[in-house]
């Protein structure tokens, strides 16, 4: 994990980048719900399942991002991410923001690679380099 919190808004800003969200944070604390949600959504290519369109609250501002969060464990991950909570991230709770970030940074990285490889499969089939089976 980085260390510094200079160094999590240019992980945060990376990311934003790398998805091709226009938005820049300057301190953590920037890293809201909007920001997750358009993580979510640009990574995985889908919406977030019951998600508020409308926040109106900061209640439901904690409610949008637990359910990202809830689905990233349950329907990606398959592990327990209990330890992150939409209401610490909504609070601004670093250590929660950071979690999140290295999470999201995985996924991209992981997702990145997968796609990277079957392309690569693709190509050499398209070569001929399988052609003979």
């Amino acid at each position: 994990m980085a260390g510094s919190e200079a160094e999590w808004i240019t992980i945060a800003n990376n990311l934003l980048f790398k998805c091709h969200i226009h938005l820049r944070i300057h301190e953590l604390e920037d890293c809201d719900a909007n920001v997750f949600i358009a993580l979510y959504q640009s990574i995985l290519g889908e919406k977030v399942p019951d998600l508020i369109i409308i926040s109106k609250s900061q209640e439901d501002d904690a409610h949008n991002v637990q359910a990202v969060i809830d689905s990233l464990a349950l329907d990606y991950l398959q592990v327990s991410l209990s330890h992150i909570t939409g209401e610490n991230i909504v609070k601004g709770d670093k250590e929660s923001i950071k979690n999140l970030l290295e999470i999201f940074d995985g996924l991209l990285e992981y997702l990145t690679e997968h796609i990277s490889e079957t392309s690569h499969e693709k190509s050499k089939y398209k070569n001929g380099n399988l052609q003979n089976h």
